[in-house]
């Protein structure tokens, strides 16, 4: 479980640039603050590899004390292929994320289909240094899998939100 000062957390928070939003903890209260953001937007992105690196962006974290958010959303496919599965993961500096936890999402087949969608791969990465941050969106194999034919984007819009967002304790 994940504990910051203390207080153990879970979270889903949502907010615009500059907002303090209250949320609830576990056990207590606390407030998330953005404090530098930057968005991405690619239309038609057509990417149809089923390992590597998709998308890498630099980010310039202000702060060693924050936390940064992540949020991916587009149409994704996968794996096309009886048990077969394709795995989509945030990696910061090359690294996936430790703290709290690797930031990523899986889609398995039973069946053969062909069913793209929008879906939203989110999440916070805790203890990144402050300076140039490399993020990277990659497809890959997921742990006891045969790899899938995945597919990211196809012909909508793709969003990437990155989120620099101080975590305090509140009363």
């Amino acid at each position: 479980m994940l504990t910051i000062n203390g207080i153990a957390v879970v979270l889903v928070v949502l907010f615009a640039f500059g907002d303090t939003q209250t949320f609830n903890f576990i056990y207590g209260k606390g407030q998330a603050t953005a404090k530098n953001r930057v968005v991405y937007f690619w239309r038609g992105m057509n990417d149809d590899r089923d390992s590597g690196n998709i998308k890498t962006v630099a980010f310039n974290k202000t702060f060693d004390n924050t936390a940064l958010t992540v949020s991916w959303t587009g149409n994704l496919r996968g794996p096309l292929g009886i048990s077969k599965c394709n795995r989509w993961y945030f990696t910061f500096k090359g690294k996936e994320c430790a703290n709290p936890f690797p930031i990523d999402t899986q889609m398995h087949e039973s069946v053969r289909n062909n069913l793209f969608g929008s879906r939203t791969v989110r999440g916070f990465c805790f203890g990144i240094p402050k300076g140039s941050v490399s993020i990277g969106f990659n497809v890959g194999k997921c742990p006891g899998h045969a790899l899938g034919n995945a597919y990211t984007g196809w012909i909508t819009t793709t969003t990437l939100v990155i989120t620099e967002v101080d975590i305090a304790k509140g009363n």
